[in-house]
């Protein structure tokens, strides 16, 4: 079974080691990696079937046929990423979110403008400055700002770098009749589009 390789133990807390991380022991936004949300798929169904024994057979189709759209959507994703150059594939963003898509895909977080424990008004002049050399060290063209994130210090650092701000990421609300599946393409599509030709 595919959902074996991301273990409970895998809470992916190993990246304090990138300027600007800071989980600590767990990264709530595991709906970035399809394969979880799949394992949370199997989970609700067993809690209904509990509930409600009956229509056993019918959450069982619904949650097998979605789960088959998670594993294709998995496939699509691995393949988009792949056209990304791999030199190109270190990213910024606002926060600390996509801890699970760097994990599962061979991204990088590289930093994150605002830390995870802090607002963007607990930002220092000395963390804008680490995530500006860490810009300028590595090239990055690109920083990406969340929907629902403020983006003052963003805006700095752009300045700062030159590096382009890309807004659109949604990474904690889904737009109004938007699904699962969908969310996540239109986020991974706005990431490699704005990563291939950099």
């Amino acid at each position: 079974d595919d959902h074996d390789e991301h273990d409970d133990e895998d809470k992916h807390d190993d990246h304090d080691e990138h300027a600007g991380h800071d989980h600590g022991v767990f990264d709530p936004h595991f709906w970035f990696d399809p394969n979880r949300v799949a394992l949370a798929v199997d989970e609700i169904k067993e809690e209904l079937i509990k509930l409600d024994p009956e229509n056993k057979n019918s959450y069982e189709l619904s949650a097998n046929s979605y789960v088959a759209q998670l594993k294709d959507l998995d496939k699509q994703i691995e393949t988009l990423i792949q056209t990304v150059p791999s030199q190109n594939r270190k990213i910024v963003t606002t926060h600390e979110s996509l801890g699970y898509l760097e994990n599962r895909y061979g991204l990088e977080v590289l930093t994150t403008v605002i830390p995870s424990v802090t607002t963007e008004d607990g930002v220092t002049p000395k963390q804008l400055v680490e995530v500006i050399e860490e810009i300028k060290e590595h090239n990055i063209k690109v920083i990406f700002l969340e929907s629902e994130s403020p983006s003052k210090s963003a805006e700095i650092i752009a300045k700062e770098t030159n590096a382009s701000l890309v807004s659109g990421l949604w990474v904690e609300t889904l737009k109004e009749n938007q699904s699962y599946i969908d969310f996540l393409s239109t986020n991974v599509n706005l990431i490699v589009e704005n990563l291939k030709d950099k």
